[in-house]
């Protein structure tokens, strides 16, 4: 009985694969974690997060050490219950954090205000204003999804390495590992130009003593894939006699 009450206590709310609105799978998305005895009372925030193609974990109670296993971009505290104290920030959390009170209290303890990056009024008709309070904070410092660590955007591929999940536009493409490898070894190098040997090292390992048709081979498939034109290409450009490159 014990151990069904732990599991409960994390409560996943898993973003959906497409965006409703736009009936189309999300390119890029955020992992936002709200902390609430009572998430009932969110619901409306929930569910316009996830709607908004945002990964949403809903926790009953503070649990520093599985946050800190977790790759959050954004937390949140719900200190809206006058009969619950909030809690000041969690030291393991270093993402935005966000405190939510209701507007007639007073309570809150300077100290836990002071810990959080924005203390928000919640209430059904100020969803619109939180909402975009969030997506602001999600960019700050001055930052754009695709200059996350965990993703990359190059025109209009969008590679989560997180996930191992591409994106071309709104459609997803299924890549092979190996297909990933070798779009991962491309971005890494930003533009410069790897040789097919490098290439052959970074994704099969330098014991491989395969021919270096091998990466001629998957290029070949990657670009499909991409809808590369390799006389016109966006994405992989071939430098001959040398190998391969992102495309400027």
């Amino acid at each position: 009985m014990q151990q069904q009450r732990q599991i409960n206590e994390l409560e996943p709310v898993t973003a959906p694969a497409m965006d409703p609105a736009l009936g189309a799978y999300c390119s890029t998305t955020n992992t936002i974690v709200i902390i609430s005895a009572f998430p009932r009372g969110l619901h409306e925030l929930v569910r316009e997060l996830t709607a908004k193609c945002y990964d949403v974990l809903v926790f009953h109670h503070l649990d520093e050490q599985a946050l800190s296993a977790l790759a959050v971009d954004l937390l949140i505290m719900d200190g809206t219950h006058e009969t619950i104290q909030s809690k000041p920030r969690p030291s393991a959390i270093k993402a935005p954090a966000v405190l939510l009170v209701r507007g007639e209290r007073q309570d809150q303890d300077p100290a836990v205000v002071s810990s959080f990056d924005d203390t928000m009024q919640w209430s059904a008709e100020a969803a619109g204003s939180v909402l975009s309070r969030i997506e602001e904070l999600l960019l700050q410092p001055g930052r754009t999804p695709e200059e996350r660590s965990d993703q990359v955007q190059r025109k209009e591929l969008v590679v989560d390495f997180k996930k191992m999940a591409v994106y071309l536009g709104q459609a997803r493409i299924d890549l092979t590992k190996t297909e990933f490898d070798l779009l991962k070894a491309l971005l890494d190098t930003g533009g410069a130009v790897l040789s097919r040997q490098e290439l052959m090292d970074r994704v099969w390992g330098d014991q491989y003593f395969g021919g270096s048709n091998t990466v001629d081979v998957h290029v070949k498939s990657l670009r499909q894939k991409l809808k590369d034109n390799p006389k016109s290409p966006t994405y992989i450009e071939t430098v001959r006699g040398v190998g391969y490159r992102l495309a400027d």
